[in-house]
Parts: structure tokens; sequence; C-alpha cells
């Protein structure tokens, strides 16, 4: 099956430019398509009767309905529709644009690595932890919300907690006495917070595509192994039973390409933290020694 392939993402994203060029160097048919092209720089068009797509990129090339093979999804950056001075001019502008970008990312037929429900499912991080949950996979004790008094609670019953944003975009922090006081706690007017149960042991990073999967053992000081600059990073032998897990966690969130953190702790259980529908892999690589390129590379070019 041959096809080009597209990379959703940016120039100034380095997993974007390396997917780009490893893609290149195996001869593959590859293009750059950074949403934020739209509607000024890039034309779509949509046919639904016959739901077919088809896309001009800046450089003119055009890419008829069955030309995609796989695309990609490194990054959604939003679409770059242009201020108007009339606000109201300008809301549906910006709309519209973004209802015919989204649509392609919901309806397209191609080889998503990974798809808009994937990625809509990591977008609400509560529903993917209760969809993990509900597997019977073992997660921290976990609070969501923005009332000052069940937050209280919570922190009272366990020993250690941790707190950090319901979607992401921060780093997790240890719940202190200060954060628990009257005048932090009304920043709960602003924003819900997620406080869950500190898990002692090991960060584990697991890689899964589609069915391959390839795990290493992150090991730094830190509570969010994030914050240490140069972690030491290793493979990791995972049990016959938590591969088949992960495998089944990342068919339920919808995920074929995915980093799947989990702290295993001194009684040897895996504990599941968040899956990642566009994990950074470079840096475990490079460390680790593992394949992940060539494992994301394998899922955009099967078939061939």
């Amino acid at each position: 099956m041959k096809g080009m392939i597209l990379v959703l993402g940016g120039q100034e994203d380095e997993h974007t430019l390396v997917v780009l060029r490893l893609l290149s160097q195996r001869g593959q048919d590859a293009e750059l398509l950074d949403s934020r092209w739209f509607p000024s720089q890039m034309q779509m068009t949509f046919d639904p009767a016959q739901g077919d797509w088809s896309l001009r990129l800046p450089s003119g090339r055009v890419l008829p309905p069955g030309m995609i093979r796989s695309v990609y999804w490194r990054c959604y950056n939003g679409i770059g529709a242009p201020s108007l001075p009339d606000p109201e001019q300008s809301y549906i502008a910006q709309n519209d644009a973004r209802g015919l970008f989204e649509s392609w990312l919901i309806h397209a037929p191609l080889r998503w690595i990974n798809s808009w429900t994937a990625f809509q499912m990591h977008q609400t991080k509560p529903v993917q932890l209760a969809a993990v949950a509900a597997l019977g996979v073992p997660i921290p004790a976990t609070v969501l919300g923005n009332d000052a008094e069940a937050i209280r609670s919570f922190a009272s019953q366990h020993s250690q907690t941790i707190f950090k944003p319901v979607q992401g975009g921060a780093h997790t922090r240890r719940v202190t006495a200060q954060h628990l006081s009257d005048a932090n706690l009304k920043n709960l007017a602003i924003a819900p917070v997620t406080l869950q149960q500190e898990i002692p042991g090991t960060n584990i990073r697991v890689f899964v595509a589609g069915s391959r999967v390839l795990a290493c053992e992150v090991q730094s000081p830190s509570i969010d192994f994030r914050e240490t600059h140069d972690p030491i990073i290793v493979p990791h032998d995972l049990p016959e039973a938590i591969i088949q897990q992960a495998r089944l966690i990342a068919q339920t969130l919808h995920l074929v390409w995915t980093g799947i953190d989990y702290r295993l702790t001194p009684q040897g259980q895996y504990v599941f933290l968040e899956a990642n529908p566009s994990p950074m892999f470079l840096g475990f690589e490079s460390r680790s020694g593992l394949p992940l390129s060539e494992a994301l590379l394998e899922l955009l070019t099967e078939g061939e």
C-alpha cells in the first residue's frame, strides 16, 4: 500500500521534525501539516455526499481523495483564522474555519496515529481515568473538584497526597498545609484540581505501538520525573500480564500509539497514572536504547 503520510504538528516541535526526517530517509512521501495554516495559507474541500476530502498545502501541492495514507497526530495547534475589525464577523469566521478543519480531524477516513476520539479522551482526563479503573486496573485514590471541604477531607485520609491540574500543563506537587489554607483554597473558585494518594515506588513508562509493547524505568528523585534534567532511563522487563493490560488500556482509550505511566510499588504492583496520545519519545529512546522511532514509523507505514 502506497500513499503519502502527513505529520500534524509544527516546525518548532522537535518530534515533528524528527519523524518527517526519518520518514524521508525511508523513502516515504511525507509532508508537514500545521493546522495554523488554515484558512489563510491552506485550502480544504469536502464533499459530504461522497465523503471526499482534498487539501491544498501552502506549497501549492494538492492532496486529492485517497492520496493520504496515514497521519501522525503530534500536536493540533488550532486554526489560524485572522481577527477581523468586526468582533461578530471574526467570531463567525473563526468558528467556520475551526468547524471545517475539525470535521476533517473527526471524519477523514485515514489511519490516524492517534484519532480525534483518543485526543478528546485525553482532554477529559477524569473520563480516561474512570475508563481505566473500570477495567479493574489499579489507580491511585483520587478526587477531582473544587469543593474545599472535599479536598481537605481527602487530604486528611492519606498520609501523603499530590495535586496536579485536571487536564495537565503543570508538574505534580506534594500537598502541604499551606495548600490547604483558606486563602489558598479560594483559588478553587478559579479552577478545580486533581488530588491523588501519592504512590511510592518506581516510575515506569510503557510505550504501546499497535501490538508492540516497550517499557523503561525512569530513575528520578523528583515527585514528577519531568523535573529531572538528565534522568537515568533503562529498559524494563514487564510481566506478561502487564503487557496484556497495557494493550487493553490502549484499546479502551482508542490509542494506537501511547505512552502509559505507571508506578511500580515496592510490593510489585503496577499502578496506572496516565496514558498520553502523543508521548515524548526521543529522550526515552536516546537514554534507554529502545527502538521507539522504529515502532512509530512501522505504524505509519503499516501495510506497505
